[in-house]
């Protein structure tokens, strides 16, 4: 089976199936797929340290130019400028606000992604259409599409019968997209891919069927998944300069 999957869109239906070692109309047997899950391991996206919310309250603080505002309030107070301490307080208050409701609506949207890998789908096994968990599909499954279903694995469309797709959770793309068997060319964007289906995406018109060709953290979803998790620690080149502000109005 081919290892190289980041160009599939742009090859023949006859060519995928060859590739990933798939009948069309019988699809894998359980024994291979099992085997597969061994292999590539189950579909579902990697789970990152989990952050409480007091956690992530506690973090917005941590910020040397917080820790300055927080004693020129005290400062304030101590010389009765009352006023003036309760302004810098309400800034320090609106700040951790905005970052803290930020961060965890990004950490709530993250989780609900996760939780897509706990639905059903349907795919060919053993010539039969079976449901199965999401987290079981393998690279080489036929999923069975239709109106409604979420698609749970990134896919090669080999049938198409009107299929629609909203891609909004990918692309921001509100407007659904047609889908077709026909390949596209190499250099096409993401969102212009209409030989494909992504994982996190949903059905919302027709049907068709379309050969796994990624799962779990190798989709496109999960690439996004990784790139989250490894900017949740950076600093921005915008808080290093306010670290370096701060740390110089401390120093005077």
């Amino acid at each position: 089976m081919s290892q190289q999957k980041e160009a599939v869109y742009t090859q023949p239906v006859d060519t995928i199936i060859d590739d990933y070692d798939v009948q069309q109309d019988q699809g894998l047997s359980q024994q291979e797929a099992e085997s597969r899950i061994e292999q590539y391991g189950k579909n579902k996206l990697r789970e990152a340290e989990q952050r409480g919310v007091w956690d992530i309250l506690i973090d917005q603080f941590k910020n040397i130019v917080i820790y300055l505002l927080a004693v020129a309030a005290i400062a304030a107070l101590a010389f009765g400028d009352v006023v003036e301490a309760i302004a810098i307080l309400i800034a320090i208050i609106v700040n951790a606000a905005i970052g803290f409701f930020t961060e965890l609506r990004a950490v709530r949207s993250m989780e609900a992604l996760r939780e897509m890998s706990q639905v059903q789908a349907k795919v060919r096994r053993d010539g039969e259409i079976r449901e199965v968990d999401a987290e079981e599909l393998v690279p080489g499954d036929v999923l069975f599409l239709e109106e409604g279903d979420v698609i749970s694995a990134d896919a090669r469309v080999i049938k198409s019968e009107k299929l629609q797709v909203d891609e909004s959770p990918l692309t921001g793309e509100s407007v659904p997209v047609s889908k077709q068997v026909e390949p596209v060319e190499q250099d096409t964007e993401l969102a212009e891919r209409s030989s494909m289906l992504y994982k996190g995406t949903t059905v919302t018109r027709g049907g068709g069927e379309a050969v796994v060709v990624a799962t779990g953290m190798e989709t496109e979803l999960g690439h996004i998944s990784e790139l989250v998790e490894g900017a949740s620690g950076e600093t921005t080149p915008l808080e290093e300069r306010l670290d370096s502000l701060g740390g110089r109005l401390a120093y005077l």
